[in-house]
């Protein structure tokens, strides 16, 4: 496979501009229009961030070594750092979107016993002061889960919180 082909397979948003020359969403910045440029020239595949990204942090974000811009597999080398950075990466969202759903059902659960403790003084099943103890326990915790959940849903802070959930107990490798 040559060098263009293994990388127009790993970007997005690929749009073919002439035999030699397309552009995609850049993986190294959160790109919502096509700002990379890509070249075909002779025996290497030329990058371009319109929005400034340097080439080395493309490649990162794609999982290659700088080596697997050229079609020569002499060159080509697999970048074990970039790969694993990629899993964390994968990794890291896959917890967040289990994180949302778990939030998303506490939260559904907490507003379905609010709701049943009002339907229950409407009926007069209940006093107001029990109500009010059936209430505060409803509401316990309710303003931090609601608050973790906006963050996890915002994709804020997320190995921040991953970090919390986990008591600090894992530290990340930097390299």
């Amino acid at each position: 496979m040559m060098a263009v082909e293994r990388i127009l397979s790993r970007l997005s948003g690929v749009r073919r501009i002439r035999d030699d020359r397309w552009t995609a969403q850049c993986p190294a910045h959160d790109d919502h229009s096509p700002s990379l440029s890509i070249r075909q020239a002779d025996d290497r595949v030329l990058l371009r961030c319109w929005a400034g990204c340097r080439v080395e942090n493309i490649c990162t974000a794609l999982g290659i070594a700088l080596a697997d811009l050229y079609d020569d597999a002499r060159h080509s080398r697999p970048d074990t750092v970039a790969h694993r950075r990629r899993l964390a990466a994968e990794g890291l969202e896959k917890w967040r979107q289990t994180q949302l759903q778990r939030c998303a059902e506490e939260l559904r659960q907490h507003d379905e016993l609010i709701r049943r403790v009002d339907a229950a003084v409407r009926d007069s099943a209940v006093t107001e002061d029990e109500a009010w103890d059936q209430l505060e326990a409803a509401y316990r915790g309710y303003s931090e889960l609601e608050y973790r959940f906006e963050r996890l849903l915002q994709n804020q802070d997320v190995l921040q919180i991953w970090r919390e959930s986990t008591g600090g107990s894992h530290e990340v490798a930097r390299h």
